[in-house]
């Protein structure tokens, strides 16, 4: 639909243009030079004696790049109304010009792009002078020229207001093709923020270089942008070139795929690409123009052969997308054919051929939008197929995971089974005829296994231990380094007379076995001497464990650090004296650490508080109080860590 529309305009413009006769303008009303000769040497070679000038048939002419001066012997007759003419050099890139007029010594014009444009003679994008001229006069001119860009003329004399009639004419014609580019650059990066797709920003930056290097070319930069800064201007130009030329290789690999179709020749133009780049990064600024004049013609060339050789191996190998972009870019090379034939006599000089350039160029651009266009449609079929085949096999492929799935679950759902049956197997309970003391214990995990575990001994008469340890996390890897706790401290438990030397030599045992694994836990001895009526009590991190003796509370605090943290740590005892009636309460954190829906703790100081409470009801029944009041906290939810809670009470001590 682009396409159209641009094809549309193009047949509006061109019509307009007939119906304002430009052909009027630059024939009937202009002349053109009656005898031209040109000559290429030295800028003394008019001072020798036998100067062989070059006769010219026409009124272009064309010699590339030469670093000689250029001399044209120009004859013509002022065949106009007018005694104002203005000569029109019909380049706007050549370095120095003089105008001298035939046996005068001094010149009568100076002009160049090394002049700044708002010093030129005439207000024009090329070279022009303004001259009186009588009506009917015939002149002979001598123009001397140097430049390091390509040595063309096309010379052509105008009445002074038919000259800016035509340049105002033109203007509004390279204005059509500059905004059509314009819309497409702002169109592609439209397109670019909705589909986020990178290959329009791509393109975008390139047909935009390219439209700032058709303004170079044209003259127009210079005639409004860098007109008073001419070093500027015969700078920039190999910039614009390798901008244009770099960003032109970037999207012709996104759009032609080259990375997977082709990656040889995708390499090669990455080599263009980082060469370039290095070109006018580093060494440009240190060259002589006339030098990077030609290096900027050069990677030209090459950008507009390696392009068309690249897209056109690609079509050939059968890359569809490649076919599109060969079209667009056989458009840009045939207006650059039509110019350049033109600029060297081979056309005439028309409409078409003034305008081939530009005309080349907009068609380019409107024909590589519609391939990035085709692009992304194929990308976008290519999706759907893919999507499509995967939705076909996805639901049998969802049965064959979820079968598979199943059958995972249910075989380690027999072995957290049977886990959680042998990690019961850890926990003691002490089977006494002793009425002088009692016990009860409750142990619940968080999920099938825990990190919580407990033992209840009788080391001898009269002497009974109370061990209680807290793993770190929860689930499988807490409940296996309860069961090398359970191993360790089953060597230790009756060796040890002192709570503190037993939890010492426990933290010696796991530094120098199990620091690879960094096994950390909690633990608290407790040890019950009915002779001596005295409790004996040490703790590795553990929180504060609760002596109560009527409605006394005692806590029973850490006395050293977490087993498994550092070596050699010292611990300590606390020693209480026990009566009858006392109950010792050793539980793990879980036990309060748990949280109601309106996230508040149930907290240290309300156990304290429900254990007071409960004092002289049976030990039995004060511990199902408390979790009773948990389960109420916490409303029935899951709980948020394993559970271990562990009574004492002292019944006699006769």
């Amino acid at each position: 639909m682009k396409f159209r529309i641009t094809i549309v305009c193009l047949g509006l413009i061109l019509g307009s243009c007939s119906r304002f006769e430009i052909h009027r303008y630059m024939s009937d009303e202009s002349f053109i030079p009656q005898k031209i000769d040109f000559l290429i040497g030295s800028p003394n070679a008019l001072e020798q004696t036998n100067i062989q000038w070059n006769p010219l048939f026409k009124n272009n002419l064309s010699l590339g790049f030469i670093s000689d001066h250029v001399f044209l012997k120009i004859r013509a007759t002022n065949d106009t109304n007018s005694p104002k003419v203005i000569m029109d050099l019909g380049n706007p890139h050549l370095d120095k010009v003089r105008l001298f007029e035939e046996g005068v010594e001094e010149p009568i014009k100076e002009g160049g792009d090394f002049i700044a444009h708002s010093q030129w003679d005439v207000f024009s994008k090329s070279i022009a002078f303004e001259l009186d001229w009588e009506v009917g006069q015939t002149k002979t001119f001598i123009l001397e020229t140097k430049s390091s860009s390509n040595m063309s003329y096309l010379i052509q004399f105008y009445p002074k207001d038919t000259f800016y009639l035509k340049e105002n004419l033109e203007n509004t014609i390279l204005g059509f093709f500059y905004g059509t580019i314009f819309i497409m650059v702002f169109y592609n990066l439209f397109i670019y923020f909705i589909l986020k797709e990178s290959a329009y920003i791509t393109y975008s930056i390139s047909i935009f270089c390219n439209l700032a290097l058709q303004v170079y070319l044209n003259g127009i930069l210079n005639q409004i942008i860098t007109l008073d800064h001419p070093e500027i201007h015969n700078r920039i130009g190999s910039i614009i070139v390798s901008c244009s030329a770099i960003s032109g290789w970037t999207f012709a690999q996104q759009t032609l795929n080259l990375r997977d179709y082709n990656p040889f020749a995708n390499r090669i133009i990455q080599v263009l690409k980082f060469g370039t780049l290095f070109y006018i990064l580093v060494p440009y600024l240190h060259i002589p123009i006339s030098v990077a004049v030609r290096i900027g013609n050069l990677i030209a060339q090459i950008f507009v052969v390696s392009v068309f050789i690249i897209a056109l191996l690609n079509y050939s190998s059968g890359n569809k997308q490649a076919r599109m972009f060969l079209f667009g870019w056989s458009t840009l090379l045939s207006g650059i054919l039509l110019y350049t034939m033109m600029q060297n006599g081979i056309l005439p000089a028309n409409l078409v051929t003034l305008y081939s350039n530009q005309i080349g160029s907009t068609l380019e651009a409107a024909i590589l939008s519609l391939a990035l266009a085709n692009k992304i449609n194929i990308l976008k079929e290519e999706k759907t197929k893919t999507q499509s085949e995967a939705l076909q096999t996805l639901e049998e492929k969802v049965r064959e995971r979820t079968r598979i799935l199943d059958e995972s679950l249910t075989l380690i759902k027999k072995d957290l089974n049977v886990a959680k049956k042998i990690q019961k197997t850890l926990f003691s309970e002490i089977k006494t005829n002793d009425h002088r003391i009692s016990f009860h214990s409750f142990n619940q995990s968080m999920s099938e296994v825990g990190g919580d575990f407990y033992d209840l001994t009788k080391v001898k008469p009269d002497y009974y231990r109370i061990f209680v340890a807290d793993a770190t996390g929860h689930g499988i890897q807490a409940a296996l380094i309860t069961m090398a706790i359970k191993a360790e401290y089953e060597s230790l438990k009756v060796i040890y007379d002192h709570p503190d030397d037993l939890v010492f030599h426990l933290n010696q045992i796991f530094i120098n076995k199990y620091s690879n694994v960094q096994t950390i836990f909690t633990c608290a001895v407790c040890d019950i001497d009915l002779k001596l009526k005295k409790l004996t009590f040490a703790s590795a991190g553990h929180p504060d464990q609760v002596h109560l003796r009527i409605d006394e509370i005692k806590t029973l605090p850490r006395t050293g650090k977490i087993i498994g943290l550092m070596d050699h740590t010292p611990y300590r005892c606390v020693e209480h004296f026990i009566e009858e009636g006392d109950r010792i309460y050793l539980f793990t954190d879980g036990i309060f650490e748990q949280f109601n829906d309106n996230k508040i703790l149930f907290g240290e100081e309300r156990l304290y508080e429900l254990l007071k409470e409960n004092g002289k009801i049976p030990l039995e029944s004060s511990i199902s109080k408390v979790l009773a009041e948990l389960s109420l906290f916490t409303d029935g939810n899951s709980k948020q860590d394993d559970i271990t809670f562990i009574g004492c009470e002292i019944q006699s001590l006769t």
